[in-house]
């Protein structure tokens, strides 16, 4: 829930309107989204400005063909296009490689119980309420941060 100190700022820069109709929101208001993809836990976290949002077993690619490490706009989002290589469907396609070939989608009926496993041709595959939910949830432009191993802790 909001507290009362930021449902007022909110509303005074709702009364705050200039003439040219731009809003001037406060800086809290702000929304940050990405994705982490953990190719060692074959995990996916979504953040939120920083704070956990959903989290996710996924499987990422196998030997030989590796989902490529680094940080990738969402570039645009498909409800279901198929696949020119593989001949098959990719529900909640979200695109992150500008040859359109690597991404984010729903993994198939028979890939759900490999989820946690590397098995995909170098995309993330994930169930099918985590990739509705991210289709949804991720911007253009956010994000996808994928690296090949977690966070580590000194002991």
């Amino acid at each position: 829930m909001f507290t009362l100190l930021e449902v007022s700022k909110v509303l005074f820069a709702l009364l705050s309107l200039t003439v040219s109709g731009t809003l001037d929101l406060p800086a809290e208001t702000v929304v940050n989204r990405e994705a982490c993809i953990l190719i060692d836990y074959q995990t996916v976290i979504f953040l939120e400005n920083g704070r956990e949002q959903n989290i996710a077993l996924v499987s990422t690619g196998k030997e030989r063909h590796d989902t490529p490490v680094g940080v990738f706009p969402v570039l645009y989002r498909y409800r279901a296009p198929l696949s020119s290589s593989y001949n098959i469907r990719m529900p909640y396609w979200v695109c992150i490689d500008p040859r359109g070939g690597i991404g984010m989608h729903q993994t198939f009926r028979t890939g759900v119980n490999n989820l946690g496993t590397r098995q995909s041709h170098g995309c993330i595959r994930m169930g099918e309420i985590t990739a509705s939910w991210c289709y949804q949830w991720i911007p253009t432009g956010a994000p996808v941060r994928i690296q090949a191993e977690g966070p580590r802790t000194n002991s």
